[in-house]
Formats: structure tokens, sequence, C-alpha cells
């Protein structure tokens, strides 16, 4: 047997079985998917016939408008009701929608991907002022603003509402107002070019520009009610939440359908359809992708029906492996040895004792490193136990009762930092275990959150504190990414001497968030700088257990750091230390 030469036995046993249960999950996948499909092509004709309903009807209002006293807004408010209009299918895979609308002298009106009303006195007093976006923003900026939008609104538009005269306008800007700068259009109307919330205090809150400019009679107002909507927006749910959108696909769909309404394009889940009369025209475009729509919809379904079909396959599988299990026995003989043969009759037999053997010598490493992690934490336990023993047996005598309390104080103490200890030598452990759950966070608000509170005391000492944060997403542990920023914001005031400076950076570059978090307290010297993020290493005096630290937090942030992928790294600059962090970007 041992001259036979290597086979693949789960290859063998395994992939007839799994490719049949394969092929029969994906024919019941495509009928599935197929009768999706037909559902969502009946939406489609349904939004697509309601829509020829709804241009008909916006077009005799504007119509009726013109012979009215508010005839000079006819046409805005023509603009503003089919931009509305336009988010009917973006619930269709990011679906997008897009009108245009010629009048009998050739004049026409399109749908915005941005638009939006405001009142200079408050809700519902005229004159209306219609503001719209589009000519100031290219794709980046519709994406930036409408990401701007998301972070201060409350409803499923933004509204600030300076009195609170609705229910929608959030409470934090009360008493605000928006301060909006554009060209003058005709009517009531302006192409926006920047937005300022401003507060009762007159202070700028917030604040969005469009990069482009532009040519025309500027105007500047202020609105005590404004609403401001995009297609980009996601819904807002009743718990405050965002819904799921894909940005970037719905905006290229309602881009797809601006050319189609030209017929510069014709895409697949196209659809382009037009009405007349008296000389008038009224156009609608629709791009989505009806596949790309019922896979979304059935995500669920796919991934329990596979997991379902996978199980019973390998229950087969093993079932019928039972009677191979030859080589397998002469393996474990093997382990109980001490050491795998790797030259057995089966290839993945011997690939399985390669890795085991592989697994003990890095075993045997790991177990190496964690005897000198237990001497070091015996070490860091050595004095506090000493303490509280000396003090124990003090208490036993017959002492004064003021001593007895300062004792009684001391054993507190210990008790306190030994509790700390253990709960960051688990931390440690967590981390080095590699169990974190990552979500998609902007770093700087995160680090913005953690120096927050540090005002107060940094004010006490005289500490001078420069933020230089920019935006910067990664894919991390929120609440591990708080404790690594905020051990190295403990770390920077320890180290720091009354009326000294710290100096916090964050920078995206080459596919990486750099953090830097500058001190200019006392240079580390040359041979202590590789081993400041060791656990329990100090070296030097300021570095004591006198300072209040367990010798984990350094350890911690480097943990923390591996833990998503990136770095730590510490240098001595001209005046300072500067401790680096570096995590991948989303």
């Amino acid at each position: 047997m041992a001259g036979a030469k290597p086979r693949r036995l789960r290859r063998r046993v395994a992939l007839p079985l799994m490719l049949a249960f394969a092929l029969l999950w994906l024919g019941c996948m495509a009928l599935l998917t197929g009768a999706e499909q037909d559902e969502l092509e009946l939406r489609l004709s349904t939004t697509v016939s309601d829509t020829r309903e709804t241009l008909t009807s916006k077009w005799t209002q504007y119509q009726e408008q013109l012979e009215g006293r508010h005839a000079e807004d006819a046409g805005n408010l023509l603009r503003y009701n089919i931009s509305t209009y336009s988010m009917a299918l973006t619930d269709v895979s990011e679906g997008g929608m897009a009108f245009l609308i010629r009048d009998e002298a050739g004049e026409e009106f399109s749908s915005q991907l941005a638009w939006g009303y405001g009142c200079e006195e408050g809700f519902g007093v005229e004159p209306t002022w219609f503001l719209f976006f589009d000519e100031g923003l290219d794709d980046a900026g519709q994406m930036a603003f409408a990401k701007w939008l998301m972070g201060i609104r409350e409803s499923s538009s933004f509204v600030l509402d300076s009195a609170g005269e609705t229910a929608l306008g959030a409470e934090d800007m009360l008493g605000c107002v928006a301060r909006v700068s554009g060209f003058r259009l005709e009517g009531h109307a302006l192409d926006v070019r920047k937005i300022e919330i401003v507060g009762p205090d007159g202070e700028v809150r917030d604040s969005f520009e469009a990069a482009a400019q532009g040519d025309g009679e500027t105007v500047t107002l202020e609105f005590k009610y404004m609403q401001i909507s995009s297609v980009l927006l996601p819904l807002k749910w009743s718990d405050g939440s965002d819904g799921r959108i894909d940005m970037e696909r719905r905006l290229a769909n309602y881009r797809r359908a601006q050319e189609m309404l030209e017929g510069a394009y014709v895409g697949t889940g196209g659809v382009r359809v037009s009405s007349s009369s008296y000389g008038s025209q009224r156009i609608a475009a629709f791009q989505t992708d009806i596949f790309g729509a019922a896979v979304d919809s059935l995500t669920f379904i796919y991934v329990c029906t596979l997991l379902l079909t996978a199980a019973v396959a390998l229950g087969l599988a093993a079932y019928l492996s039972k009677k191979v299990t030859g080589p397998v026995e002469e393996l474990a003989r093997g382990a109980e040895a001490g050491r795998c043969p790797e030259d057995g009759p089966v290839t993945e037999l011997n690939d399985l004792a390669r890795a085991f053997n592989g697994a003990q010598e890095r075993l045997a490493g790991q177990l190496e490193r964690e005897r000198e992690f237990t001497r070091a934490a015996a070490h860091e336990l050595k004095t506090p136990l000493a303490v509280l023993r000396t003090h124990a047996e003090a208490l036993r005598e017959d002492i004064d009762a003021e001593k007895r309390g300062q004792y009684l104080d001391i054993v507190l103490d210990e008790s306190d930092r030994m509790t700390r200890l253990v709960a960051r030598l688990l931390e440690l452990s967590r981390l080095e275990g590699g169990t974190v759950a990552k979500e998609p966070l902007e770093l700087s608000a995160l680090i913005r959150e953690v120096w927050g509170p540090l005002e107060l005391t940094m004010a006490q000492r005289g500490l001078k504190l420069e933020l230089d944060l920019q935006e910067a997403r990664v894919d991390g542990d929120r609440e591990l990414l708080r404790q690594a920023v905020g051990n190295l914001a403990t770390n920077a005031l320890r180290h720091c001497a009354d009326g000294g400076e710290i100096r916090v950076s964050l920078r995206a570059k080459d596919g990486e968030a750099i953090l830097a978090v500058y001190n200019d307290g006392e240079l580390v010297a040359e041979e202590d700088l590789p081993r400041l993020f060791e656990a329990f290493y100090r070296g030097d005096k300021s570095r004591s257990r006198e300072s209040g630290g367990t010798g984990l937090g350094l350890a911690i942030v480097r943990a923390a750091a591996l833990a998503h992928g990136g770095g730590c790294a510490v240098e001595n600059c001209e005046c300072g230390v500067c401790f680096y962090v570096t995590l991948p970007v989303a």
C-alpha cells in the first residue's frame, strides 16, 4: 500500500454528488428568478402607465397656473413637481426616472436630482422660493450633497423649520435659519451654489458649497423654513436609521435615464415613453436592472436553499466516506506517536498531516510566548499582592483606627489596580484571538468623540490640543477602535507636561488611514522605541507603575490595529514623541 499512487479521496467521493445537487439548485433558482422578474416587469409596466397620467396632470396644472397670479413661478412649480415624482422607481434595484417637458415655444422643464423650496418668513408664508441644485453639482458633488443631507436630516427629506411649526424639522435646529446663495432664475427660483445653517447666535453651524461656479445675478436669502430632497437619499426608518442604498448605482441609472430622454442611450432595463398635445411634448425615461432587482430580492432564499442543499450533499458524502476510513485510522495512529507521517497513500491526508505538524510547531511557539507573557503578568501582580499581604498582616495587629482606615484604603486601591489589570489582560487576549466584528464607520468622527470629553481635563492642565482630521471611512469594530484611540489619548496626556501641546492628525493615503498622535513630552530612549507596544514593557521612569498605567494600553493599541489588518509605530520627533496607527480604508 505504501507504494501505491496517492489519490484524491474527497474528490472521488464528493464531487459527483455535489455537482448533481448544485445543478438541481441552480435549476430551481433559475425558475424562481424568472418568476420574480416577471413580477417586476409588471410593476415597471404599471409605473410607466401611471407616469403618463401624472405628466399629463402636471402639464394641465401648469397651464392653469399660467393664467393665475403665480404665473411667473408656474414653470418652477412644474419642475419641482416632476422632480418629486422621479423617485418612484428607486426601490427597484436603485432604478432611475427622468422627465422632460417641452411647451409650444420650445421651453424645456426637466426633473432634478436635487431640489427643494424655502420661505423667508416661515412655513406657508409667501413668497415661496424654489431651489434647484443640478447646474452646480457634478456626479461627485451630487453624492457629496446627498451624504451631507443624510447627516443632518430627521425625515426622508431635510427640513429646517426655525419656528417649529411642522413635525418634520430637527429639534436641534429650532431658531436656526438657512442662508442660501445662488443665481437668480426666472420668477422666485435660485440655482443654488451654497447653503449655510446659521444658529440663533449668528454662527454658521454647518454648510455645503458646490464646486462649480457660474454666471448670473447672485442672490443670498435667509429662510426660516426650507425643505430639500434628493433622488440619492435613502428612506428614513421610524427608528432613525437610513434604509439600504447603493448610491453609485442609483446615480448611474438616473444619468442613463437622462440620456435616454434625448435618445442618446438605450441599455438593459431602459424604457422611454412620450406623449404630446397641441405642440407640447412630455417625455419620461426609466432605467433599471430587472434581473439585478430580482436577484437582490431573492438573496435570502438563495442563501438558505444553498445551505440546505450543501448540508444534504455533505451528509451523504460523509456517509459514503465511512467506507474508506482506513487511511484516516493510520493517520490517527501516527498522531498518537507525536508526529503524523506525511508520505501516506492519500494526497488530502498527506496535506492534513503537514498541516497538523505545522500546527504543532506553531502551538509550541505560541505556548512559549504565553509562558513569557505569564511570567510578565506574574511580575506585574507580584507587587500589588505583596502590598496586600503586608497591609493585611498589619491589620491583624492592634493598630489605631486612623492607620487602619489608611491601610484599608491601600488594600482597596491595590485590589482595584489588579482588577483593571485583569480586565486589560482579558481584552488583550480577546484581540489576539481575532474576534472582531466590523462595520463601516467614519474614523474622524470617532476620534472627535474620544477627544471631546477630555477638553476640560486639558484646559485644567493648560494643554493645547490641535486636531487636523481628514475624513476616512474604515471597516472596523467601533468600540475596539474607540478604546485604541482612547489609549493613545491617555498615553499622550500622561506624558505631556502641564502647558504642553498635543497634536492629532488623520490622513487617508494610498488606501490607508494614518492616525498620528504627537505629544511634546520627554523623548524615549532609542533602544526602548521598538518595545513600547509590548505588554508590560516600561522603558523609563515616566512609564512606571506610579504613573497609573497597567502597561497594557499600547499593547492593546497594537493588537487592535493588527486585528483590523493595520499596524502601528512610534518615533521621536524634534520636541516630543509621535505614535502612529494605520488602518485600511473601506
